[in-house]
């Protein structure tokens, strides 16, 4: 059977196949156990000898549900194996640990999720491990960094909060180079809109808390990989407790389904809404790749024509005081530090996504108080113009 496009994967995830017993539900039922019964000893022991497809025994080692969301996000990356943890940090952090020893070096993104940077460098730093911070969108900054040799090197497709693109396929060619691995957070650019793997990164991990999700009500996070690196990071998810419980994984697969839909309205929304916010006099400089002034603009449109993002950032006068005005004219948009749910949200990365860095991290990265991210949405967009269009009417003089 030929491999169906991404939109036939998503909208079949968890379906049941025409030979499972009877009763046959058109949707997996929720396996909410945290056990499974076994015949006997003989049975158990033959189950650790040869861990059969579809026997479990415990859901911390595994579960039909998380088995199911696995190989459906598995498939949609283009991986031999996914692996799921309980959060997007839970899926990063075991990543890292199956990658990383005592005493060795990671290479960060500059402009990395603070959430990453906080268990980088407050966690692993107990265990001797050392990171450097560099631009990754400039590979010369990067091989200067690469004298270090890092056994780790860790990027975002589109980054948080200013949608900067790296060149992953470069990012690859040097990391392997040095003998290192390459993890890419692919959550912003979902494998709908790339596939890390295909450009060389040897894991590529989401929060799918976020688009797979996609409605605010479930935490969940996911590596994708070879199998041989997936069987290790799996191991450290078991070991530690990091596993994705069965009403989350049924919960992301049902968000699965409707993730192209959703991805691509929000996508197409947010086009236009950057389009319309730069018109506003009250903006200093909207950040979408989809716009000729982005800094990675033509690498966009070569890497994810269609696709490129559905989160804009948006500089307001450089005040907390003044970001507060905005947030408070349109309480129908609310202000909620997270994104990737069905409605547009607001967030604002200097006091929540980025405030494990310092001061001056942030501003020499470009995240100043002044700017907001937004999450775009599936709302009509004249709806979201308009209420837009209010919260800057404050700056009207």
């Amino acid at each position: 059977m030929s491999e169906k496009h991404p939109d036939t994967t998503s909208a079949r995830t968890g379906e049941r196949n025409r030979d499972d017993e009877w009763p046959r539900p058109e949707t997996q039922p929720i396996y909410q156990t945290s056990v499974f019964a076994f015949d006997d000893v003989d049975d158990v022991v033959d189950y650790y000898a040869s861990r059969p497809n579809g026997r479990y025994l415990y859901s911390r080692n595994g579960n039909p549900n998380v088995t199911t969301v696995e190989e459906i996000v598995a498939r949609l990356e283009g991986a031999e194996s996914a692996c799921f943890a309980a959060s997007g940090m839970g899926a990063i952090s075991a990543a890292v640990l199956s990658v990383c020893k005592a005493g060795d070096h990671i290479l960060v993104s500059q402009d990395i999720y603070g959430g990453t940077l906080v268990f980088l460098r407050n966690v692993l730093a107990n265990f001797q491990v050392s990171l450097t911070l560099a631009d990754f969108t400039d590979l010369e900054r990067v091989d200067a960094a690469l004298a270090q040799r890092p056994a780790l090197l860790i990027a975002e497709t589109l980054s948080n909060p200013l949608m900067r693109i790296p060149d992953i396929a470069g990012l690859a060619k040097r990391a392997h180079e040095v003998g290192a691995v390459l993890m890419v957070d692919n959550t912003f650019a979902t494998p709908l809109g790339l596939k890390p793997l295909a450009l060389g990164a040897d894991l590529s991990v989401h929060s799918a808390t976020k688009y797979m999700g996609g409605h605010s009500d479930v935490s969940g996070g996911v590596v994708c990989g070879t199998r041989e690196w997936i069987d290790r990071i799996r191991g450290v998810v078991t070991a530690v407790g990091s596993n994705l419980a069965p009403f989350d994984a049924w919960l992301i697969a049902r968000g699965i389904k409707t993730m192209p839909l959703r991805f691509e309205r929000a996508c197409g929304n947010a086009r236009l809404l950057a389009a319309y916010l730069s018109e506003s006099p009250a903006i200093s400089r909207v950040w979408h790749p989809s716009r000729p002034d982005h800094p990675e603009h033509d690498r966009a449109v070569s890497m994810m024509p269609d696709l490129c993002g559905a989160i804009v950032t948006i500089a307001l006068p450089d005040s907390l005081e003044q970001v507060n005005r905005f947030m408070r004219a349109i309480p129908t948009i609310v202000f909620a530090p997270s994104l990737a749910g069905v409605t547009t949200t607001l967030s604002h990365p200097w006091t929540t996504s980025h405030r494990g860095f310092s001061e001056d991290e942030r501003r020499a990265f470009g995240i100043t108080e002044g700017l907001v991210r937004i999450s775009v949405g599936i709302e009509q967009i004249d709806d979201l113009k308009s209420e837009f269009a209010e919260g800057l009417a404050v700056f009207v003089i």
